[in-house]
């Protein structure tokens, strides 16, 4: 295994490459939705197009190069059985985060590398290539955004460091798109809202973690590569990611097939 120490320079150090591999399969996401993709159905019903599939194969390919012999838990790789070792730090992706938005042409899908080191996420990377978007953070090192034209790679010097914001008198929720069920409104009921915004894929935790959005509420499935480099985002942004009864989510779930429970994403403490 590469030797990684976990600290927190390292890490803030390793975020550049893997935002750069993230930017990297987000353009080739993003050209694929022009030229043509294919769909087809998983063995959950759920939909996979050949974007996911090769967006995953460019991902390990370069995680291969900057972090030699470190396990990915990759989605894709996952849904066919193949599991990596996750006992120990490991690498979890999602190649496209939201393909329903992306099959159905919505530009809120995402590319998701996050790191676990001790069954916590220690470093977490979304590109929202459709959108320009990109996002980094460490807990405990910061959290960054750039903004660059569609298609287009960041520059490396135009990150700037955002922050959750605190939490207004009425705040903004974001739910999901597609798994809205009456849990979710229940938990919102109990709460002063100003505005619920549905959107797909990891680019809630962005919202949350940017300070355009409050808190993030999920109740419907997930696994652990949809959350773990959108957890760290937000952490590192000042944030937090719990569950309704206040607990930590963890990682590295084997028993569990990596589904998380039910969570909210905080952009400052739950009152």
């Amino acid at each position: 295994m590469s030797s990684l120490s976990g600290g927190t320079k390292e890490l803030v150090s390793l975020a550049i490459p893997l935002t750069e591999l993230a930017a990297e399969a987000g353009r080739l996401i993003l050209s694929l939705s022009k030229t043509g993709f294919e769909v087809r159905s998983k063995a959950d019903a759920s939909p996979v197009t050949n974007a996911d599939v090769q967006a995953e194969e460019m991902l390990m390919r370069g995680l291969g190069l900057i972090l030699p012999g470190v396990p990915v838990l990759a989605e894709e790789s996952a849904s066919c059985g193949q599991y990596a070792e996750t006992s120990g730090t490991f690498l979890v992706i999602d190649p496209l985060d939201g393909t329903r938005e992306y099959v159905a042409g919505r530009p809120e899908y995402t590319v998701n590398i996050g790191l676990v080191i001790a069954g916590r996420p220690a470093l977490g990377i979304l590109a929202v290539p459709a959108l320009g978007r990109f996002y980094r953070g460490v807990p405990g090192g910061g959290a960054q955004r750039a903004l660059a034209e569609p298609g287009t790679l960041p520059d490396k010097h135009g990150f700037t460091p955002i922050a959750t914001r605190a939490q207004p008198a009425l705040p903004v929720a974001l739910t999901s798109r597609g798994y809205n069920d009456p849990m979710t409104e229940a938990f919102l009921d109990m709460m002063a809202i100003e505005k619920r915004e549905r959107l797909g894929s990891a680019y809630k935790f962005g919202l949350v973690a940017e300070g355009s959005a409050d808190l993030y509420v999920r109740f419907g499935p997930t696994m652990e590569w949809d959350t773990a480099a959108g957890e760290a985002l937000v952490v590192a942004a000042g944030g937090s990611v719990l569950t309704p009864e206040g607990e930590l989510l963890g990682y590295g779930k084997v028993e569990q097939d990596f589904r998380n429970g039910p969570f909210v994403v905080w952009g400052q403490p739950p009152r």
